[in-house]
């Protein structure tokens, strides 16, 4: 029971990671990176107020207007939404890589 938890655990860990780098600006650094828990991730994209709505065949979502970070989450979105695949696996969604 303990090896699955640490696994979950790391499941977690390394999904927040790639969050957190998936969702970074294109022109930042490595050095210029912070750390961010877990916990800190999960209250700010899992626990927001957002309305889902259908109308017209279309399905979107509306952010309430006290959510600070809704043009962050919107491109995290965006990214998420333009991820294709092609030949040679999955195309890039950031233009430009990160480097150290």
């Amino acid at each position: 029971m303990n090896c699955a938890h640490f696994q979950l655990v790391m499941l977690a860990y390394n999904l927040n990671c790639w969050l957190l780098l998936f969702n970074r600006e294109e022109q930042v650094k490595v050095t210029e990176m912070k750390h961010t828990q877990l916990s800190t991730t999960r209250l700010r994209f899992l626990f927001l107020a957002a309305k889902i709505w259908m109308h017209g065949g279309g399905v979107g979502v509306r952010y309430s207007d006290h959510y600070e970070e809704k043009g962050i989450f919107q491109r995290l979105m965006d990214r998420l939404r333009t991820i294709t695949n092609n030949a040679n696996g999955y195309a890039p969604v950031i233009s430009r890589a990160l480097r150290c």
